[in-house]
């Protein structure tokens, strides 16, 4: 039996990366995609435990309380028993960029993958193998929208709509849909993901852009406020108590990950541009502080700027 160990879970790439080349050959599961916080749960030599997207944590340093929640809730430690092998991946619902969820769906857990170890290698369950082992524990889970066998792009956008699950409203679609082929493995010979956000989508279709005003279009159309204030929302729940040293943090994060998470879309979308990344830096910073004061003040806190 392989000795569990906390495992971070996957980067989801937005639909066109090269990481995700080919995901849409074959049977396509569609999910609804959360807005809220990353959490791992496994069992080591019989004892649970917990991490967020970067690190693990517990009781005495938890992430907005998600660890309280697993701890709390005998169900997650019954399954492990059960499952030693398997380790739960889900979101932890606390309020970031979208606030329009039902009033009890907050706080709480919800499971979108379930990963077995049990042949000494990650093998991710397919949602047929894991929704009836999690709903024997009532544990709580991301249901399934659909599942389409080769499908468009353009179909997929379809199904945007639908991204409802918890909303307080069911016309009130969420972020986006987050898209898995069990069959899939990309070019590295990875088991990776792929999602479509919802905000980003209509950036898309509406932002045509020249190619003389590059760095404008990039900061126009991939910048966006949900983009900004989710990376934010992440820094604070990491950091717990905010303090202005970390201004340089927040505007580090949503850099980096404007450029990791989007260059090769750029690169396509734009047909190889010549980008002056300093530039593109400086407009990038400009938008970012301009949502940070505006996220900040919402939280009862004064940026100086």
């Amino acid at each position: 039996m392989i000795q569990m160990e906390t495992t971070f879970y996957q980067h989801v790439e937005r639909l066109g990366n090269d990481e995700v080349q080919g995901i849409l050959d074959g049977m396509v599961y569609l999910f609804t995609k959360l807005d809220g916080t990353n959490i791992g749960i496994h069992s080591e030599n019989g004892e649970v435990k917990v991490n967020s997207r970067k690190r693990a944590i517990a009781i005495g340093c938890d992430n907005a309380g998600s660890c309280k929640y697993v701890m709390d809730n005998p169900k997650f430690a019954s399954y492990l028993k059960a499952h030693p092998q398997h380790y739960l991946y889900g979101e932890f619902l606390v309020p970031h960029t979208i606030r329009s969820y039902s009033d009890d769906a907050w706080r709480k857990v919800y499971i979108f993958d379930v990963v077995d170890y049990s042949d000494g290698y990650p093998r991710y369950l397919t949602y047929e193998e894991y929704q009836p082992l999690l709903e024997e524990y009532g544990i709580e889970y991301i249901p399934l929208i659909a599942k389409l066998e080769n499908p468009t792009e353009a179909q997929l956008s379809e199904y945007l709509q639908r991204s409802n699950f918890l909303q307080s409203d069911a016309s009130m679609p969420g972020e986006g849909i987050v898209l898995k082929n069990y069959g899939f493995r990309n070019e590295y010979g990875r088991t990776t993901w792929a999602k479509l956000v919802r905000t980003e989508f209509k950036m898309q279709k509406k932002c045509k852009v020249s190619a003389v005003d590059v760095e404008h279009g990039i900061v126009d159309q991939y910048l966006t406020t949900a983009f900004i204030e989710k990376e934010l929302a992440k820094v604070l729940n990491d950091i717990g108590t905010w303090n202005n040293k970390y201004i340089g943090r927040c505007l580090g994060t949503v850099w980096h990950e404007l450029i990791v998470e989007n260059t090769w879309d750029i690169v396509k979308k734009f047909k190889n541009p010549k980008i002056d990344f300093g530039v593109l830096n400086v407009l990038a910073n400009e938008k970012i502080k301009q949502v940070m004061s505006k996220f900040f003040k919402e939280q009862g806190i004064t940026l100086p700027f």
